[in-house]
């Protein structure tokens, strides 16, 4: 049961870092991003895949 919620916890704070990424890259770009839904996709991809696999590793041992 608290795997569960920290899985949760986690794609929360995965949801919330790539959206303030792709807000970052957007205001030093000046514009918003003409595939924000696609390079979006791909941050939170990379992020949950280093995360959950940094938080089995942990939950593991």
């Amino acid at each position: 049961m608290m795997e569960i919620l920290v899985f949760t916890l986690n794609a929360a704070v995965i949801y919330l870092l790539a959206d303030w990424i792709i807000r970052r890259i957007e205001n030093r770009k000046g514009e918003v991003l003409k595939q924000r839904q696609a390079i979006f996709f791909v941050i939170f991809l990379a992020l949950a895949l280093i995360s959950f696999n940094v938080l089995q590793t942990m939950l593991a041992a």
